[in-house]
Order: structure tokens, then C-alpha cells, then sequence
């Protein structure tokens, strides 16, 4: 199969450009076996970042085809020739497919994305842990929007993102409504202002690029939209 991948090294290129590669394809490669197929047998120097290769990570997330995807996952059989292989958008490159996440992590911290509760909602009834009955339906939403690998695939995919570059991004603003729904959580309304200004939950265009991007199926969108109606029932 023929790859078309866009190197980038910031130290010596002055512009991207693309490369062109032949790739001994074989049953079930994943684009990501494509790229050590490069890395291995063309290529030496092709800058890309992996870790778990089981999908559950987010440390491949790219843009293959002209869409956000884990290398991982994406098997060469689901794509089209020639593949087209280039970073996350809207985030500095380091070097070829290898993005520097800080910005994304920033704006992740932005929104206080840990747990604050009172002694007394954390625990009750001398020392148990406050429970939210799996039965309850309290939990329902939530325990959906809760599987965030943070892959930065969504905050590649917003054209609010790489159009206005203060807006918080669809995996910070679903972290927020993650917290602010736990009952448990006793810091939701500072949260909820965190998320209220110019870069916050109003910012979103409603696109929906965000859940089309998403590997692992939450829908950040659905978490703004719950966001900006205020306080969440509780």
C-alpha cells in the first residue's frame, strides 16, 4: 500500500512536507504496524508516538485520511489508498507525528478536572464511603462520558479549537460535567464558572466533530449541552 505521511522536524525543516511510502501490507495490519513497517524497513528516522497498541492509551491518535483516528485500531483494510498520515491538528508539532500535548493538558487543568468533596460527603456512617446506588439512575450519563483516554483526537477535530485559541476544547468541558454531576462532589458550582466564560461551554459551535472523533464512543457535545443549562439536578 502506498503512505503518504507528513514529516515535520521543527529544528531543521522550515515547512512540512509530505513522503512518500510503500508499505509491505499484510492481514490485519493496523495503520500503526504500517508505520513500524516504515520505521523498520524504509525509514529510520520517522518520529511517532504508541505505547499500549491495544487501543485504550490514546498515545497514537492521528490524523489518517483526513480524520482523527487511534493507528492502533484503524486496520489498513477500513482505509482508503493512498493513506494519508499527518499529526493532530491545533497542537505544536515536535517532530512528524508526534504532537506536544501541553496545550491540550492545559486546558484540561483549566476546569479543576479532580475530585473535591467535604469529609462528610465523602464518607458516612462511621467511616463507610458515600455511595451512588448503580440503580439509582443517577449515575447513567455519567458513568458513560467517564471513559475519556484523553488522546486529544476531539480537541483535533473542533473547529471551535483551531479557530479560537482560549475555548477550553470538548475533553475539558466533559470533565467538567463529569464532576459537576457527581452528588458526591461538592465544588460544582465553581466548576460551573470556570466553564461559563468566553472560552467555556457557550463557545461551542455544536458541531458534533468532537463525537465523531471520539475512539472510545463519549459525546463531549452532550456534556456542553448539559453544562449550560446550570446547575445539574442533584
Amino acid at each position: 500500500m502506498i503512505f503518504r505521511v507528513r514529516r515535520f522536524d521543527p529544528t531543521t525543516d522550515a515547512r512540512p512536507a509530505w513522503r512518500s511510502y510503500t508499505v509491505g501490507a499484510e492481514p490485519r495490519m493496523s495503520v500503526l504496524d504500517a508505520l513500524f513497517w516504515i520505521l523498520e524497513h524504509t525509514d529510520g528516522s520517522l518520529g511517532f508516538r504508541y505505547s499500549c497498541r491495544a487501543g485504550m492509551c490514546g498515545s497514537c491518535a492521528m490524523v489518517v485520511n483526513g480524520r482523527e483516528a487511534l493507528a492502533c485500531r484503524l486496520r489498513l483494510e477500513a482505509v482508503r489508498e493512498p493513506v494519508y498520515v499527518e499529526p493532530l491538528r491545533s497542537l505544536p508539532v515536535i517532530k512528524d507525528l508526534v504532537v506536544d500535548m501541553a496545550p491540550f493538558f492545559d486546558t484540561y487543568a483549566a476546569v479543576d478536572p479532580f475530585y473535591v468533596g467535604e469529609p462528610a460527603a465523602v464518607t458516612a456512617g462511621g467511616g463507610a464511603p458515600a455511595v451512588v446506588r448503580p440503580d439509582s439512575g443517577a449515575r447513567d450519563l455519567m458513568d458513560r462520558q467517564l471513559g475519556c483516554i484523553s488522546c486529544g483526537a476531539c480537541y483535533s477535530a473542533c473547529p471551535v479549537v483551531a479557530s479560537n485559541p482560549g475555548y477550553l476544547g470538548p475533553a475539558a468541558l466533559n470533565r467538567a460535567y463529569v464532576l459537576a454531576a457527581d452528588a458526591r462532589e461538592t465544588a460544582h458550582r465553581d466548576r460551573l464558572r470556570l466553564v461559563s466564560g468566553d472560552g467555556g461551554v457557550h463557545a461551542c459551535h455544536d458541531v458534533g466533530s468532537c463525537v465523531a472523533a471520539c475512539p472510545v464512543d463519549i459525546n463531549p457535545l452532550l456534556s456542553i449541552m448539559r453544562l449550560r443549562k446550570g446547575p445539574v439536578d442533584r
